[in-house]
């Protein structure tokens, strides 16, 4: 597998099928620099061999349906909504990548480079190596926070400039997509810092030493978050909190009545990243997803 550079595998159970899983590490160049990458996949055959005898067994059996997973401004590929999204996916015989965006977790780049912009560019390098992939048959995308706003425009902008090199996206997921970021950015307020929206400075200093900058602000005020996403029509899932406080509700709703398609989950009490009810917002995703991949 191309960009390779450490495939560990640990198998665990995966109680409702009995199954074996495999999780490989891996690198994939993106828009600034590497991105560390993690595949979790319900494996039964290659996980049980390596080298040329896993790849007889992968040639020889069954393909796997993949999701694309998106973390939010500031994360990173780990965590409890995550974690959970991914093993109720698992036990469904999905695959997951997760991956660092630039300037983010244990990828290449520096924070204050971060645009959301590269970011699709980011999720569109993960996309051309997920569809290189010979074990992979159908691909879907998901995304929470500013994640799911790179993945809802990624999903549009693939069907108005289709990539020969990404296969068609079957599925999409927003997990309390962030399309107020833009708004924020045109108040001259991201997470609380102020800042001259008309003038933003080089640089802002947010939290942990970590820097936004100004080309973040700049290219946020203009970004066309709602006329990119409509342009996919496909199968999608948006689950949103009514308690979530960093981005309303009616941001994800939104995203609901753009596409026809769509299904719209209000959880009761869920904050921005669904704290107490990760188990709940992962079932439904991987409902769905299940539902339209297998």
């Amino acid at each position: 597998m191309k960009n390779l550079k450490t495939i560990i595998f640990t198998a665990c159970a995966l109680f409702s099928l009995g199954a074996v899983a495999s999780t490989e590490h891996t690198t994939v160049q993106g828009d600034h620099g590497k991105l560390d990458v993690v595949i979790q996949r319900p494996d039964n055959d290659a996980a049980n061999g390596n080298g040329s005898q896993a790849k007889a067994k992968t040639k020889a059996g069954k393909k796997t349906p993949l999701l694309v997973l998106c973390h939010g401004f500031g994360g990173n590929k780990e965590g409890k909504l995550f974690d959970c999204l991914v093993d109720s996916l698992n036990k469904k015989g999905i695959a997951v990548i997760r991956f660092d965006f630039n300037g983010h977790g244990k990828s290449e780049g520096k924070f204050e480079d971060m645009t959301v912009l590269n970011e699709i560019e980011d999720a569109k390098c993960i996309l051309r190596y997920a569809s290189s992939l010979p074990w992979v048959n159908k691909i879907a995308m998901g995304g929470h926070s500013q994640g799911g706003v790179v993945t809802a425009m990624t999903s549009g902008q693939l069907v108005a400039q289709a990539d020969k090199d990404i296969k068609k996206i079957q599925a999409v997921v927003l997990l309390a997509p962030a399309a107020v970021l833009r708004d924020d950015a045109l108040r001259g307020n991201t997470f609380g810092k102020m800042y001259d929206p008309k003038n933003p400075p080089a640089k802002i200093e947010m939290w942990d030493g970590k820097a936004l900058g100004g080309n973040y602000i700049r290219t946020a005020t203009t970004l066309p978050i709602y006329e990119t996403a409509k342009n996919y029509h496909g199968a999608e899932c948006i689950l949103h909190g009514d308690a979530d406080r960093v981005v309303p509700y009616t941001y994800g709703q939104r995203f609901h009545y753009l596409n026809k398609k769509s299904e719209w989950h209000l959880m009761t009490d869920a904050d921005h990243g669904f704290g107490g009810q990760e188990e709940q917002a992962a079932h439904i995703a991987s409902d769905f997803l299940a539902k339209v991949l297998k």
